[in-house]
């Protein structure tokens, strides 16, 4: 299986996941505007931001990339 170059958007999305999820862990960085912007949009959908989330999209950025690379078309 030959890896592929994962797609812009999908490289996009997974920055703005590692980010999102390192600034709300805050061990690393922590961006007090962004962190009020995603736990309100959050909590309107009805989902708590918390640690285990943080964790969460920490953990799915470089999965997405992975997965974009060995799958073609994301």
């Amino acid at each position: 299986m030959k890896p592929n170059p994962p797609y812009l958007a999908t490289i996009v999305i997974a920055v703005v996941l590692m980010v999102i999820g390192l600034s709300l862990e805050g061990s690393l960085i922590s961006i007090a505007a962004l962190n009020n912007v995603v736990v309100d949009a959050l909590g309107a959908v009805g989902i708590k931001a918390g640690q285990e989330l943080a964790r969460l999209m920490i953990v799915a950025s470089p999965m997405l990339l992975i997965i974009g690379s060995l799958v073609p078309g994301i």
